[in-house]
């Protein structure tokens, strides 16, 4: 058991560091760090209307990466009048620039956004550390059955979608060997995590086979967003109706394996507190205790899906008056979040009665 464990380790740790090299090449490295020092002079009898630029701010920046790493140059930052374009620059912060060659060959940085990647190593930190202070060695296999399902996701799932792969057949597979993984670095190879895996995959299939069916149904093209649209030639070659079903099924994947597992857990530990309880009672048991679970978990579900669109969602509000609801229920992305949240739900609704009946029928086989 436990040289299975430290295989699961040691393949999570070797998976998570090859996702991380970088696997067409070295690139020509146009974008680096730099850092602002202070705000040197800024520009107002020039500016241009025309182009909505209200004035231009120059910065001196000292450059944190490439071959004039170290050097400090004097960056041009527009300020526009629309808001939205600009970018909140103070002092002291690390920034992305980007850089090309000027025509005397000298290099020209251009300020391009905030350097957000210290943010989201402390937020990633923080995580890490309550987990595994919190949840101890328990704690630390969890974090590394999630860098298996993000390396599964970014070295298996999108290069074999982008590659011309069925996205439900491709995530339906990343689906069960991500449970799998989790649930046995979770709670080892036992038979509340086999109950709990089986239980996860068939909630998590039936919302696929719901999402597919109805995507189709409304005839949904799978562009469900401007950028969508705007990269459609870049899309070529996927199979992109598919994409909404692939991603109920890894959105729902979680809560799905969640529910599945709290059932089986509990439904182990009424057992071994009672072993004359018989299979009637731990399937109405195991429902007992879904009702409680989906009581919570459908909402969350939901408001996880209308929290991710939650400004595409705040836009047709404002315009309610514009379009009558025959028009706003027909969107595409509209449509879309709907039949992602409710798929997700009813994965979770199915994962409840199979998990309970899987447990009466192994708790059975075991007393025989």
């Amino acid at each position: 058991m436990k040289k299975i464990s430290l295989f699961f380790i040691m393949f999570s740790i070797v998976l998570f560091s090859q996702s991380l090299d970088s696997t067409d090449g070295p690139t020509v490295d146009e974008y680096i760090k730099g850092k602002i020092l202070y705000l040197e002079n800024t520009i107002k009898s020039s500016y241009n209307q025309e182009d909505g630029i209200k004035e231009i701010e120059e910065y001196r920046v000292k450059i944190l990466e490439g071959e004039d790493k170290g050097k400090e140059v004097l960056v041009q930052s527009p300020i526009y009048l629309e808001n939205a374009y600009n970018i909140f620059i103070r002092e002291n912060q690390n920034i992305v620039l980007y850089k090309e060659l000027g025509e005397d060959f000298e290099n020209i940085y251009y300020i391009v956004d905030v350097d957000k990647r210290g943010s989201l190593l402390g937020i990633a930190s923080i995580f890490i550390l309550l987990t595994i202070i919190i949840a101890r060695y328990k704690g630390i296999k969890a974090i590394l059955s999630l860098f298996i399902v993000i390396g599964i996701i970014y070295k298996v799932f999108l290069p074999m979608i982008a590659n011309g792969y069925s996205p439900i057949l491709i995530s339906t597979i990343c689906a069960l060997f991500c449970s799998t993984v989790t649930i046995f670095l979770t709670t080892g190879f036992s038979e509340k995590g086999i109950v709990a895996i089986l239980g996860a995959v068939s909630g998590v299939v039936v919302a696929g086979a719901m999402s597919m069916y109805f995507s189709y149904k409304m005839a949904m093209t799978g562009f469900v967003s401007v950028e969508a649209l705007n990269y459609s030639t870049l899309l070529s070659g996927i199979r992109i109706r598919e994409i909404i079903s692939a991603g109920v099924i890894l959105g729902s994947m979680g809560a799905v394996m969640d529910v599945s597992m709290s059932i089986s857990s509990a439904l182990t530990e009424l057992k071994n507190r009672d072993i004359s309880i018989n299979k009637k009672e731990i399937f109405e048991s195991g429902m007992r205790i879904g009702e409680d679970i989906i009581g919570t978990m459908v909402n969350t579900l939901i408001l996880a899906y209308i929290g991710s669109g939650i400004l595409s969602t705040l836009f047709i509000y404002l315009q309610k008056e514009q379009f009558p609801l025959i028009r706003i229920l027909n969107f595409e992305s509209v449509a879309a979040d709907i039949v992602r949240a409710f798929a997700g739900s009813i994965g979770i609704l199915v994962a409840v009665p199979i998990t309970s009946y899987l447990c009466c029928i192994m708790f059975t086989k075991k007393n025989s």
